[in-house]
């Protein structure tokens, strides 16, 4: 999901006639007759530009796109959290347990390496989401 507020370089709390503003400069700038010599890439921005202010102009639009970002911030911030617990509870087992002496079996000690490769795999998936 795209986040219009950034297409129209508009902060979140921008007000109507911000976004009209910002609309009407950016659609100027990359309307495709305007840019003949870039004409595929002004398309592609003329229609993201288009799609922001037609989201952001009507009101019941934009509470229900504001409403979304607000649960994908809540839901980004809440899948970091639980990763940050599911490693405090590796390294709380590790030195409870002393895994890292030569008393684990090989399996074990797979077993271990491969729930860190997923924690890293995880926390990896997060940071490009971002």
């Amino acid at each position: 999901m795209k986040n219009h507020y950034n297409t129209l370089g508009l902060q979140r709390d921008a007000e109507q006639q911000q976004i009209k503003e910002a609309y009407h400069k950016l659609a100027l700038e990359w309307h495709p007759d305007k840019n003949m010599n870039n004409r595929t890439q002004a398309i592609i921005q003329f229609q993201e530009i288009s799609e922001a202010y037609n989201t952001l102009s009507k009101q019941e639009s934009k509470k229900i796109y504001d409403y979304n970002l607000d649960r994908k911030e809540i839901i980004r911030n809440f899948t970091k959290k639980q990763q940050e617990q599911e490693k405090q509870l590796f390294n709380q087992l590790s030195k409870e347990f002393n895994l890292n002496s030569t008393y684990l079996t090989k399996d074990e000690q797979d077993t271990i390496n491969k729930f860190m490769n997923r924690i890293e795999k995880q926390s990896k998936r997060i940071k490009k989401r971002q």
